[in-house]
């Protein structure tokens, strides 16, 4: 398959149900095309591989590599488990991004030579009330990822003290009300569900705004999981299991994330950018997928 082709061709089918369809991975023909500037075989690493819509495109458009793919969540491995069971090719682990070297020793697969983080929010996660992601629906304040592990959102906010509420909501959502937001939370403990929350939310601001509830949620679920300090981890270690000239994408979709990897590329010595700037989604993708709108694809190369 070329680079060109669409990504809609490449998931016409469903795993256990689910259609793929409603889960379209974020600039998909762009990944595509910027690894098939070098690819041909060797190892590629989806360090995030969720729904498993990107591990489908690229093991379309590079049959005669090999494929690991990781995700922190139980679930989200069991189907890639059994979407990808007839591709002897693609070998899935449950684990974070952070074990990706133990893994890849364990396994004895060498060193990367291309390698994809989309470090979004996958929408079979978002959409699924039971583990609390979203605003939209009721459901059990959790939010983790791995749910055998860690604290749930609730305990959190249950527990720790307002300063430590605000601060998570300023510097994990850059939402300038945190301090009015912790204090209606606190005086409202304790929290157990989604939408207990956005009610103390939207009463603490004083109307309904999608917007700041995004933020807050996306607070949240970063504090919850431990996002940026696994973000920080796996950069500090990531040039030890590629290979030279291995080709690194990484989609983010808030700043906080897009910041770090920004600076990973253009001020790291064992990397170099492959563009000045980022990707966005084009004017068709959005149409299909309004998800995408905050996506943007940086791409780097090591050196």
């Amino acid at each position: 398959m070329s680079a060109e082709k669409s990504v809609e061709d490449n998931l016409k089918n469903s795993c256990n149900g689910i259609d793929i369809l409603s889960h379209l991975p974020v600039m998909a023909d762009e990944v595509v095309e910027f690894f098939a500037g070098s690819l041909n075989e060797g190892l590629l690493v989806d360090g995030t591989s969720g729904a498993g819509g990107h591990l489908e495109v690229l093991s379309r458009a590079f049959p005669r590599m090999s494929f690991l793919a990781v995700d922190r969540d139980p679930t989200a491995v069991m189907n890639l488990r059994s979407r990808f069971s007839d591709n002897p090719g693609v070998i899935v682990r449950h684990g974070s991004y952070t074990e990706i070297p133990v893994i890849l020793e364990e396994l004895n697969l060498g060193k990367a030579s291309a390698v994809l983080f989309d470090l979004g929010l996958s929408s079979i996660q978002l959409d699924d009330p039971s583990r609390g992601f979203s605003y939209r629906y009721e459901g059990p304040l959790d939010m983790r990822y791995d749910d055998s592990t860690g604290s749930t959102a609730a305990e959190l906010l249950n527990r720790i003290s307002e300063k430590e509420i605000a601060d998570i909501i300023y510097n994990y959502g850059e939402e300038g009300r945190s301090r009015r937001i912790a204090k209606a939370i606190v005086s409202s403990r304790p929290v157990y569900t989604t939408l207990e929350l956005a009610e103390i939310i939207n009463g603490s601001i004083r109307r309904n705004s999608p917007k700041i509830l995004s933020r807050v949620f996306q607070a949240l679920r970063i504090a919850v999981n431990g996002e940026l300090d696994e973000l920080d981890r796996m950069i500090e270690y990531l040039d030890s299991w590629t290979e030279v000239g291995a080709r690194i994408a990484f989609i983010t979709f808030h700043s906080i994330e897009d910041r770090r990897i920004k600076l990973l590329f253009r001020d790291s010595p064992p990397y170099r950018q492959h563009s000045p700037r980022w990707v966005v989604p084009g004017e068709d993708e959005l149409r299909n997928n309004s998800r995408a709108r905050s996506a943007r694809l940086r791409m780097g190369i090591r050196i």
